[in-house]
């Protein structure tokens, strides 16, 4: 898959990529402020079913046409999103999406991290499977989205879910 994913947390030091290299995650000092996100924005992540006959498995394409099954329910939601913002790659110099969770998200998505290291997880917003990508360690105060197609997509996805300009 031509994208990646890049989820930390900046508190906890942990992370998931599915690159081989990962960016040392950003002092929350230094992490770009955010904008709260449209309540109908449908941001969703999934583990993705090895059993792509899984009952109850809900099916997306990925951006390359791969079929997914994705298991439900999601374990991160819209509703589990204080803000989103513009970030950069500290490795590459790309724009990046930056998803602070809620504090009362936060303990839930810990263990649901914690429950699927090493397991593939879909990134969606809407139908849009946006990364596919194994979850390297646990993480609960904030995800980083790289691997997409440059700024003007990051942009797009950052006006798609919060309504604004970046």
């Amino acid at each position: 898959m031509r994208s990646s994913l890049l989820i930390m947390t900046m508190l906890l030091g942990s992370g998931l990529s599915a690159c081989t290299q990962t960016s040392p995650p950003p002092a929350a000092a230094d992490a770009p402020a955010g904008v709260s996100p449209l309540a109908n924005a449908r941001i969703q992540m999934r583990e993705v079913a090895e059993d792509a006959k899984r009952p109850g498995a809900t099916t997306l394409k990925d951006r390359d046409g791969n079929t997914l099954s994705l298991i439900e329910p999601a374990f991160v939601t819209t509703a589990d999103i204080a803000s989103v913002a513009v970030g950069t790659d500290g490795h590459n110099g790309q724009d990046t999406l930056v998803l602070r969770f809620t504090d009362a998200a936060a303990p839930r998505i810990l263990a649901a991290t914690e429950a699927r290291v090493g397991k593939r997880v879909a990134f969606t917003v809407g139908d849009q499977v946006l990364n596919v990508a194994v979850i390297a360690g646990p993480f609960a105060q904030s995800m980083q989205v790289t691997g997409l197609d440059g700024s003007d997509e990051a942009h797009r996805l950052f006006t798609e879910i919060t309504g604004k300009a970046p």
